[in-house]
């Protein structure tokens, strides 16, 4: 097994020094912004940033914030003017010096600003985080389950394996994160919060980021209506040792990996697949059950919220005190009639039901003895003659010869002829 590189050991030593601007309050989300935007013109530039695109870019952003800010950073070398260009050339030479950036001087002295293939990387994660945006794994089931059964003629088995390993490795990492995301939400709900913002939690909130995830996974994108194929395809495909020599043929042709490595990649693919898709349900029944609470919290606090007495029952009280006073001011001694009456009794005078009662205790419990029933001795002797002319209506002579009959190789010879029925005017004896 080779071993993995630490990513400390490939990027820049000052990467992140840019966001350890300790005391310097706000200054981290300066710069982040500062590099999204950069990442946004680089993002589809053919032909790199020109210096004077970037800082005009930067200068833009500087009109929108507070420029002054940008003059108190300790180690700020500009001439302290009130110049966006200064203080964007500044920040341009910061981000050059922390790794951000790099910049490269063309044969006509023209200046160009690179983003590094890390910085690629890092700012589209950081972009995914400030969009918020639920992950798109809709579809992806449904990708792998093409890709893995539908063989035309021109089939490529290495390539419809590999693309399904991807498509099922996302979609599982959408499922967990969908998962996260609603046990991170349960615990927000749960906290003290206005009826408003737990109202904006419930229908805007969920409906933008958990809604359509959940309701993808349950409906078009089930698990259930692409597994049993995917994993029947799979478990084909690995008890063919031809179909596997091939493909690994073919995918350490395509790769870097040698015939050995390609047999243990595509092994390791085709286990990958069948074991997750097939330990899938409890993860399933997880999100189901995580779902689940989070509508019920977040009802039981919105309800919660609306009958408090310190919350918005004591504004109704108020509201009620205000249009009271404004009948009275205007005249009025009784109350209209469309004001709900009391709901409770009035007491006319004290009773002894009026104040506190204290409570008593219960008067402990005491069974009633349980008493037999003395039987008549005639009346017993009817039940019993009563009950056996019932069994000797149900088993008789006859049906016991049958049964030894039919069960002659079950019971033992010397069992089976001990047993003669005699029929006689008296009542049939059986044995015991």
């Amino acid at each position: 097994m080779t071993a993995v590189a630490n990513p400390f050991d490939i990027l820049p030593a000052n990467l992140f020094n840019l966001f350890s601007t300790q005391g310097q309050g706000d200054w981290q989300r300066h710069y982040m912004a500062v590099l999204l935007r950069i990442y946004e013109l680089a993002e589809f530039n053919r032909f790199g940033l020109t210096r004077e695109q970037v800082i005009a870019e930067i200068v833009d952003y500087l009109n929108r914030q507070d420029i002054a800010s940008f003059q108190m950073l300790d180690d700020f070398d500009g001439s302290r003017s009130n110049e966006p260009q200064e203080i964007a050339s500044w920040i341009v030479r910061r981000l050059a010096e922390a790794g951000w950036i790099e910049r490269e001087q063309q044969a006509d002295y023209t200046e160009l600003i690179i983003l590094p293939d890390f910085a690629f990387t890092l700012l589209e994660a950081f972009r995914t985080i400030q969009q918020q945006k639920p992950r798109e794994y809709t579809g992806q089931l449904y990708a792998a389950h093409q890709l893995l059964t539908q063989q035309g003629d021109d089939f490529s088995p290495t390539l419809a394996l590999t693309q399904a390993y991807e498509n099922i490795r996302q979609a599982l990492r959408g499922l967990n994160e969908l998962n996260q995301n609603i046990r991170r939400y349960a615990e927000r709900i749960t906290r003290d919060r206005p009826v408003a913002e737990l109202l904006r939690l419930q229908y805007d909130d969920y409906a933008q980021v958990l809604g359509p995830a959940y309701h993808a996974l349950k409906t078009s994108d089930h698990v259930s209506r692409y597994r049993r194929d995917i994993i029947a395809q799979l478990q084909q495909w690995q008890l063919d040792e031809s179909w596997l020599d091939q493909t690994a043929q073919e995918l350490a042709a395509q790769s870097r990996h040698s015939p050995a490595q390609a047999v243990e990649e595509i092994g390791h693919y085709l286990s990958f697949i069948i074991n997750q898709l097939e330990t899938l349900d409890p993860l399933l029944d997880e999100i189901d059950r995580r779902h689940t609470q989070y509508l019920r919290t977040s009802l039981r606090q919105v309800r919660y919220q609306l009958v408090s007495a310190d919350g918005s029952f004591k504004d109704r009280l108020v509201s009620l005190a205000r249009q009271l006073a404004e009948l009275y001011a205007e005249g009025e001694s009784l109350l209209p009639e469309t004001m709900p009456t009391f709901q409770v009794t009035l007491v006319e005078q004290p009773d002894a039901n009026s104040y506190y009662t204290p409570p008593t205790r219960r008067t402990p419990f005491t069974p009633e003895p349980v008493t037999t029933p003395v039987l008549d001795p005639a009346q017993v002797r009817r039940l019993q003659a009563a009950t056996l002319q019932d069994m000797s209506r149900v088993i008789t002579p006859a049906k016991i010869s049958v049964l030894s009959t039919n069960s002659s190789t079950v019971i033992p010879r010397s069992t089976s002829a001990t047993f003669r029925p005699t029929p006689s005017s008296k009542k049939p004896i059986y044995p015991g």
